[in-house]
C-alpha cells in the first residue's frame, strides 16, 4: 500500500489475477465451517497480496534472480537438514502420520511429497536459471552440484510425483525454448500435431506410468488415488457449481466418501478435485482462467523474445502446476509459493503488454492546421 497508485494498478490491470480470491472469500456465505474458510481465505489474500507485492516492487530481471537464489537456499538448507539432523530431515517409523513412510527424506518439511514438490519445482527453476546463465560463469558451476544433490534428495524422497515433475516439467519447458528458433509456420505445424501425438502419448501412458512408479517401488494406482478421485466426484454431487466453501469443502465431500466407499482421506490428492470440493466449478473455471491466460501471454512473449527470463518462469511454474495437481494438490493452496509466483508473473507479463500496446497507440501531432498521424512502434 506504500507503493505510489499500487491500487490504480492492481484494480485496473490486475484485476483478473484476483476473481479466485474474491470467489474464494465470496464462499463464506455458503460455507461448511465459516471459521476455517475465514483463516484460509485471508491466508490466501494475504499469499496474493506478497505476490503483486513481488511484481510491483522488482523489475522481471530481479525478481528472476531471487526465485534462482530462492531454490539455491531451498537445495542447500534441506540437504543440510537431512545430514545435520536425519532424526528430522529423515522421516521416522515413530511418525504418527507417515510411519510407513519411514526412512523416506523430508528435509525441512512435514511430509515427504511436499518435499518432493518443492525440490522438483527448484531443479525446474535451476534449469532455467542456467539456460539464461544467472549468476554467469559461476552461477553455472555452482548449479552442477545442486543438481546432484536435488536429483539425489528426489530419489531418496520415494515420491513418484517428484520423479514425475522432475522430468516432465524441465523437459516441457525444454520444448518451448527450442520453439523460439522455429519460423512461425513451424510452429503452428507442431500445434497442429500435438492432438495425434497427445493421443499416442495417452495411449501409452499406462505403461510409461507403471514403469516410472515401478522405479521408485510404486503401484499404477498411485498408492490408492484413482479409488480416491472416483468416489470424490460421486461424494461432490450437490456442491460441485459452488462447492462447499473454501477449505471446507473437504468436510462435506470427506464423510460421504467415506459413507460411499469406506475410503477416509484428508483431501482428494488432486488439486483439481479438491478446488472443485471448495469453490466448485466456478471458482476452478476462475484459476484456470487465470493461468492459461498467463500461459499465453508467457509463450507469446518467449516467442518474440519479451520479457524471456519471466516469461519462461511463468510457463515453469504453470507446467509444474497442470501436471502437478494430477496427483498432488496445490493448485489454489493458501500459503503456496507456486501461486505467489503465478500471480507475480501474471502481473510483470501484463505489464509488458500494457507497454506494448502504448508502444503501438497512435498519436497526434499538431502540424499546422493539420494533424499528422504518427505510428510509435
Amino acid at each position: 500500500l506504500a507503493l505510489r497508485g499500487c491500487l490504480s494498478r492492481i484494480f485496473g490491470l490486475y484485476w483478473l489475477v484476483l476473481l479466485p480470491v474474491l470467489f474464494a472469500t465470496a464462499s463464506l456465505m455458503w460455507t461448511a465451517d465459516f471459521g476455517l474458510t475465514v483463516r484460509r481465505a485471508g491466508a490466501l489474500g494475504l499469499t496474493t497480496a506478497f505476490g503483486l507485492w513481488l511484481a510491483l516492487r522488482f523489475s522481471p530481471k530481479e525478481l528472476f534472480l531471487l526465485m534462482t537464489m530462492l531454490v539455491v537456499s531451498v537445495i542447500a538448507l534441506n540437504f543440510a537438514m537431512i545430514q545435520l539432523n536425519p532424526a528430522r530431515g529423515i522421516h521416522q517409523a515413530s511418525d504418527i502420520l507417515a510411519e510407513h513412510h519411514a526412512g523416506s527424506w523430508r528435509g525441512m518439511f512435514g511430509h515427504k511429497n511436499d518435499f518432493g514438490r518443492l525440490i522438483a519445482f527448484s531443479v525446474s527453476v535451476l534449469a532455467v536459471a542456467f539456460f539464461f546463465r544467472a549468476g554467469g560463469r559461476a552461477g553455472r558451476l555452482v548449479a552442477a552440484p545442486l543438481f546432484a544433490l536435488a536429483i539425489l534428495m528426489i530419489m531418496n524422497s520415494n515420491s513418484a510425483q517428484a520423479v514425475m515433475l522432475a522430468v516432465s516439467v524441465p523437459a516441457g519447458v525444454i520444448l518451448l525454448l527450442g520453439m523460439r528458433w522455429m519460423s512461425p509456420v513451424t510452429r503452428a505445424l507442431l500445434f497442429f500435431l500435438l492432438p495425434p501425438i497427445a493421443f499416442v502419448a495417452a495411449s501409452s501412458a499406462q505403461l510409461i506410468l507403471e514403469a516410472a512408479l515401478g522405479f521408485v517401488g510404486r503401484d499404477a494406482t498411485l498408492t490408492g488415488r484413482t479409488a480416491i478421485w472416483e468416489g470424490t466426484l460421486l461424494a461432490m454431487e450437490g456442491q460441485i457449481i459452488a462447492g462447499g466453501g473454501y477449505g471446507a469443502g473437504w468436510q462435506v465431500v470427506g464423510p460421504r466418501l467415506l459413507a460411499l466407499s469406506g475410503i477416509e482421506v484428508g483431501h482428494a490428492h488432486n488439486g483439481y478435485l479438491d478446488a472443485a470440493a471448495d469453490i466448485g466449478l466456478l471458482g476452478l473455471g476462475l484459476t484456470l482462467a487465470v493461468m492459461l491466460w498467463n500461459m499465453g501471454m508467457a509463450f507469446r512473449n518467449l516467442m518474440v523474445g519479451v520479457l524471456p527470463e519471466i516469461s519462461t518462469l511463468a510457463l515453469t511454474v504453470l507446467l509444474f502446476s497442470f501436471i502437478g495437481n494430477v496427483a498432488g494438490s496445490f493448485l489454489l493452496l493458501h500459503n503456496s509459493i507456486y501461486w505467489v509466483v503465478i500471480v507475480a508473473t501474471y502481473c510483470q507479463l501484463i505489464d509488458a503488454a500494457r507497454a506494448g500496446r502504448i508502444m503501438q497507440r497512435p498519436t497526434f501531432v499538431p502540424v499546422g492546421r493539420y494533424e499528422e498521424r504518427l505510428w510509435v512502434t
